[in-house]
């Protein structure tokens, strides 16, 4: 029976192959000799169990090779071997592990209840040679069972171990599918056997409908059987065909599901996209790196590669970005391309890229989020334990850097092999960046050592960063790039772009440039360029930016390019204000210009372009929201040009990390002055009658239609700090002198008197009592200033000192309580009465003014209280998930929402903040041998390498040596030593 060959067969190339070459000589003698020796281990450590579960399948797995053998089948011993074979390993690998080898044998006496007893059908499948199917259905269900087992057990035992419980859960659904399908066949089987057996069992109805009265039925009329096989038989395919469907669908929930508990950022997609969409315009830029560089090649091709872990650095604006998207893209190629050199076709590709100005770009747990997002596509067999591990938690979003550790760990140890490329990690705080670096490091050294080499290989770009230099990569791996690497590639860039001063459009004629003039302009920006990308760039955006061919050229000359960076930004700015203020209206323009991008590098977050808009929309002389009159209709970059580029979903960059420092540091743009500028707007704002009690509910959803409310979520979280930044950095313009520029005065005065506005409107709700640790120094500098100034701004100053200092649910609020009760009732009338496809003023609707989702998280340190979500049922599970009752004493990166238990939350304290976690003792200490091995972390030291290794590992939750009995894992093998001993003398 070619079938029954076929499914052997099939079987066994889903097997490693030295397992497959054992599977293929086992027998049922082996397996017998397999299942004594485990019982009498057993009896000998008194940890017997039931074994008698497996015996209904046993005797169910015997009768179906005699009737495959009485039938005369060729190929029964074959087919049977690899049942044999799986039965045994299963059961030799589970039985160390009592959990894993009770859920190996309920799920045998699961389908062993439903095997029917072939024995007394073996006339039946003589007779009709069509009911052999039913005995190849039974083959594949059975097989279909041990394949799936097989997969798990047959991982690294530490893997296996860890993912068990999770994935046995989510397999459930399958074996209940199994035992449906078992009981199926048996029952077409007893329905058909009348006459054919001594003691026909009783009919009983099939799954598919079968006619029970075809068992009357003479056996020499097959006609009726014949037309109920066939039903059978595509009743059988369809079943199966319709789990599988199923199955695919509760997938994708279950992913979209984790998706949305790891919640990262969304942008990384976004951006890779936006490189690809830069290298297309030179396709071949780049590729020197693989070509001059052997140790990036071997990184990505060799199968063992001499690093597996290698650091690309060089200057800013050098284009590393860019070089690890190609690097990206490159092995995405490989792994899909048919060339000789390239790399397996399951190989996964991770990639994150860090932000300086994006605070959900630029953390260690944003890092690991990011990366983890992508896996959970890539590596589907991981899924239950992350389904797993969200469902552990009591938090709506991955808020644990441990957890995500854990779940990485996973797919890093499952997949055979897989590439992660980590870009700017020099855009992090030092401290982030040594995490993310220490972590990554460990795994790609864990991974050599202990599971194959080259299974994980990282590769990190960044600036030279020296307080790093211990945690990165070192000698060949560690790769400087030369500032000619590039040459040849901004000489192409430049070439290209060069054909832009020449186009005619309704807007420019060109500039009518000569050959030679094109050489010069070349040369002088390649030269000037000095391997940075950036500069090349930049230059010709401010070149194109010219208005007459005489002004071009006098600006290519090489005296009169600017020669550095901040020099570039300078001049653009420059060009920017010009080309605005030629326009009708123009000096409007450019205060515009100027206010947008003062909000950009001054913003405690980074802001939406309906945030910016809503802004732009408040008429603070007025005091009300306009966005009809107010709002901008234009683009943002018809404003800031070539300065920032706009992301999906309306999320604005600035064109590059280094150009936020060079935009407020310019004779143009005050940072003091928009930080000024910016706090009062936020004062002013929450002074308005929509925040104070008593507000009428028919004014507050005309308001609500008409975009007031679309500034609430940044003001009421961030008014507190915008004035903690007014008092401790802007002294330089916050100060008595007749000679302080015009600019600054009006700033200085616009905060002056919307501090009055707030303290008259919400004072009477201020702190009064001064706080015992208020600190008076940054009040002191104020005190030459007017009384009532002065005497505001203290109390607003002790206010804000006395809410920080606040238990965590305290400072999770505004922080007034009229200003909380207004938000709360504003946010409502937005979720009842509106969606964000409404008309909001002709032809402007509700997502204009405020985005696509309405429900917002009422915590004002939730990253969901201004993302929010789309529905009421999502926010109200995540706010269900929120109340965690014990939290980090200081704001934390790592524990946003906090701990559901106290032994957790003083873990984090010690591991993270150990300041805080050490307690002077009543006595005297004994003096400590000062050890020699130091922590790359918390820089403690210890007296024995060991003793740090284990110490290392417990700061990111790593935990190799698993108890051979129960699974639980250790960070430190004596532990793991000292808890097996508790089994050994419970088995005593």
């Amino acid at each position: 029976m070619d079938r029954l060959a076929e499914s052997a067969e099939k079987f066994g190339d889903s097997l490693k192959p030295h397992h497959k070459k054992q599977f293929e000589t086992s027998t049922l003698e082996d397996m017998q000799t397999e299942l004594s020796d485990i019982q009498s281990k057993q009896d000998q450590t008194k940890t017997l169990v039931n074994m008698n579960r497996i015996e209904k399948f046993l005797s169910g797995m015997e009768d179906l090779s005699k009737a495959l053998t009485a039938i005369n089948n060729r190929d029964t011993g074959h087919a049977m071997a690899y049942v044999w074979g799986t039965i045994r390993f299963l059961l030799r690998v589970t039985s160390p592990t009592e959990k894993a080898f009770d859920s190996v044998l309920d799920v045998y006496e699961q389908l062993g209840v439903y095997l029917p007893q072939l024995h007394n059908f073996e006339k039946l499948f003589r007779t009709f040679h069509g009911f052999e199917q039913c005995l190849v259905n039974i083959y594949d269900d059975v097989q279909r069972f041990h394949k799936l087992a097989y997969k798990l057990f047959s991982l690294r035992t530490k893997l296996w171990q860890r993912l068990h419980r999770s994935v046995w859960k989510d397999l459930n659904y399958t074996f209940k599918q199994l035992a449906k399908s078992l009981d199926t066949h048996r029952k077409f089987i007893q329905t058909h056997s009348a006459g054919l057996i001594d003691n026909p069992p009783g009919s009983g109805n099939s799954h598919y409908n079968i006619d029970n009265g075809l068992n009357a039925v003479n056996p020499q009329n097959w006609d009726p059987i014949n037309d109920n096989f066939n039903r059978y038989r595509y009743g059988a395919k369809q079943f199966w065909r319709e789990f599988e469907e199923s199955e695919v669908e509760r997938k994708c929930k279950q992913r979209a599901a984790i998706k949305a508990w790891i919640s990262s950022s969304n942008k990384v997609e976004e951006m890779h996209t936006r490189f690809q969409t830069i290298r297309n315009s030179c396709p071949k830029s780049g590729r020197w790196l693989f070509r001059r560089y052997a140790e990036v090649s071997d990184w990505m091709k060799e199968d063992e590669p001499p690093e597996s872990a290698i650091w690309l650095h060089g200057s800013k604006g050098f284009g590393k970005t860019i070089l690890a998207s190609l690097i990206v893209d490159e092995l995405k190629s490989l792994s899909t391309s048919e060339r000789k050199n390239g790399i397996p076709s399951d190989s996964n590709i991770y990639y994150f890229y860090c932000q300086e100005d994006d605070n959900e770009q630029r953390t260690y747990l944003d890092t690991l989020k990011g990366v983890l997002h992508q896996m959970i596509y890539a590596d589907e067999y991981i899924l239950p334990l992350c389904d797993d591990r969200m469902h552990q938690g009591v938090e709506d979003n991955l808020s644990n850097a441990e957890t995500a550790q854990t779940l990485i760990e996973a797919f890093i140890e499952h997949a055979p092999r897989q590439y992660i490329i980590i870009d700017g990690l020099d855009e992090c705080e030092p401290n982030e960046a040594r995490q993310t670096a220490h972590f990554f490091m460990q795994q790609v050294s864990k991974c050599d050592n202990d599971v194959k080499l080259g299974q994980l290989r990282v590769l990190f770009t960044s600036q030279a960063m020296p307080e790093l230099s211990k945690q990165m990569p070192e000698g060949d791996a560690s790769i400087t790039l030369k500032l000619d690497d590039n040459a040849e590639d901004i000489r192409t860039y430049v070439q290209k772009r060069m054909v832009e001063f020449s186009a005619s459009n309704e807007f420019s004629r060109g500039f009518n440039l000569s050959d030679a003039d094109k050489q010069q302009m070349e040369s002088i920006v390649c030269h000037q360029s000095q391997g940075m990308f950036l500069y090349a760039h930049l230059t010709m955006e401010y070149l194109l930016q010219q208005q007459t061919k005489g002004e071009l050229l006098e600006k290519i000359k090489q005296e009169m390019l600017p020669k550095k960076l901040e020099h570039i930004y300078e001049k653009l700015l420059g060009s920017i204000e010009a080309k605005l203020k030629g326009l009708e209206g123009g000096n409007s323009h450019w205060e515009k210009a100027k206010i947008l991008l003062g909000w950009l590098v001054c913003a405690k977050r980074p802001l939406k372009w309906h945030e910016i808009q809503s802004i732009l929309s408040f008429d603070t002389d007025k005091e009300v929201v306009d966005f009809d009159n107010r709002m901008l209709r234009h683009n943002v970059r018809k404003y800031l040009g070539s300065l920032v580029h706009v992301l999906e979903g309306g999320h604005i960059r600035l064109i590059h990390s280094t150009a936020r420092r060079y935009i407020i540091d310019n004779n143009r743009i005050s940072e003091t002055e928009v930080q000024c500028r910016l706090t009062a707007l936020c004062l002013k704002y929450l002074s308005l009658p929509c925040f104070v009690d008593g507000y009428q509910d028919m004014q507050r959803k005309e308001n609500a239609r008409h975009g007031w409310f679309s500034f609430q979520d940044y003001a009421c979280s961030h008014w507190h700090s915008h004035i903690n930044t007014v008092i401790r950095s802007c002294n330089d313009i916050m100060v008595l002198d007749d000679n302080i520029q015009t600019q600054a005065v009006q700033a200085q005065w616009e905060f002056a008197t919307a501090l009055d506005l707030f303290i008259e409107t919400h004072g009477h709700q201020l702190t009064s009592e001064t706080h015992a640790e208020l600190e008076e120094d940054p009040i002191d500098r104020f005190q030459g200033f007017p009384e009532k100034f002065h005497e505001n701004l203290r109390k607003i100053w002790n206010h804000i000192f006395t809410h920080q200092k606040g238990d965590f649910d305290c400072r999770n609020t505004v922080g007034i309580c009229q200003i909380d009760d207004a938000l709360r009732i504003n946010r409502t009338c937005l979720e009842e009465h509106f969606v964000p496809t409404d008309s909001a003023i002709n032809t402007d609707t509700i997502e204009d003014y405020y985005g696509p989702n309405l429900f917002k998280c009422q915590r004002t340190l939730c990253r969901f209280f201004y993302v929010g979500y789309d529905s009421a049922k999502a926010r109200d599970n995540h706010h269900a998930r929120h109340d965690r009752p014990f939290t980090c004493p200081v704001a934390c990166n790592l524990a946003p929402i906090g701990f559901s238990n106290k032994k957790d939350r003083d873990r984090h304290v010690r591991l993270y903040h150990r300041e805080m976690s050490d307690r002077p003792s009543m006595f005297e200490a004994p003096a400590r041998k000062q050890g020699r091995f130091k922590c790359s972390i918390c820089e403690g030291t210890f007296t024995r390498k060991n003793n740090l290794r284990g110490h290392e590992r417990s700061h990111f939750g790593d935990r190799p040596f698993s108890c051979a009995t129960c699974g639980k894992a250790f960070g430190r093998q004596s532990d793991c030593r000292r808890h097996e001993k508790i089994h050994a003398r419970r088995g005593a």
